[in-house]
């Protein structure tokens, strides 16, 4: 059996026991002290939605693409690796990957759209556990998605999963050896940023954006975007990396058919 094999049917295992138990994060009600604090500032407080979305065809939808770019210097990261460093490194994964012809894990998403395309089938997502590191870093999901955790650390995790800018706990994941995986259906029952830590390892940090809408997207290394089946109209663009307080607001013109092209450096702060 391959690894992506091995994933899946461990994922489906997972699922089983969530479903056999309503408490599928191993009592994920508890709250519990973490440091860092467990509002984390580098999400600041984004609004992702919370409008109700409906489902419409879209005759003729149009799309909205383009590069985000960094502008400047990168920040310099100081953190440092105190713990467990013969498996963590003695620097941690960086939050900035990209240049100023790219960059990587920004959260692109139309704010004010209130009916289009259909949301997505498959309600799951992936969050790997790995050298001391979240992967991906940054996604994002819809509301109603089961979040599949897996740990490939043979260390001792837990990880911690709160909303954004407030000191509330959703779900709390001890993990003890490699291979395991844990299945929540807690962490998208709606809109906005699930900050992810480690109470054990507190310079490890994942984002998951919860939508109630479709249109959203994550950049790649090359900082590409594309938004499409929007129907026409005119729309905010919202913009947003991990260590920005408030997303960067674009207005934009959707035609039938057409492609309304960006080009948006950011700049990001230590």
């Amino acid at each position: 059996m391959d690894f992506a094999a091995q994933r899946a049917a461990a994922a489906l295992i997972a699922l089983s026991a969530l479903a056999a138990c309503s408490d599928g994060s191993r009592n994920s009600n508890a709250r519990i002290s973490v440091t860092p604090k467990a509002d984390d500032s580098a999400a600041g407080t984004v609004d992702l939605g919370g409008s109700t979305y409906t489902v419409a065809p879209v005759a003729r939808g149009g799309t909205v693409s383009g590069t985000i770019r960094l502008d400047g210097a990168p920040p310099i990261d100081t953190t440092a690796v105190t713990r467990d460093q013969k498996l963590c490194g003695t620097h941690p994964a960086g939050r900035i990957v990209g240049t100023s012809d790219g960059l990587a894990d920004v959260l692109v998403w139309i704010a004010d759209v209130k009916s289009g395309k259909a949301m997505p089938i498959d309600k799951r997502v992936e969050l790997d556990s790995e050298d001391c590191a979240l992967d991906p870093r940054v996604q994002g999901a819809v509301v109603g998605s089961t979040v599949n955790v897996f740990n490939d650390d043979r260390l001792l995790h837990r990880l911690v999963f709160t909303r954004a800018g407030t000191h509330d706990t959703l779900v709390k994941m001890p993990f003890f050896s490699d291979g395991q995986i844990v299945a929540s259906e807690k962490l998208a029952k709606r809109p906005g940023i699930v900050a992810v830590t480690c109470a054990l390892h507190p310079w490890t940090h994942g984002y998951i954006a919860v939508f109630d809408h479709p249109y959203f997207e994550v950049t790649e290394k090359n900082g590409k975007f594309s938004i499409d089946s929007l129907p026409p109209g005119d729309y905010k663009l919202m913009v947003w990396h991990e260590g920005m307080g408030t997303p960067i607001e674009r207005k934009v013109t959707v035609t039938a058919g057409g492609n309304e092209k960006l080009d948006i450096p950011i700049k990001l702060r230590d």
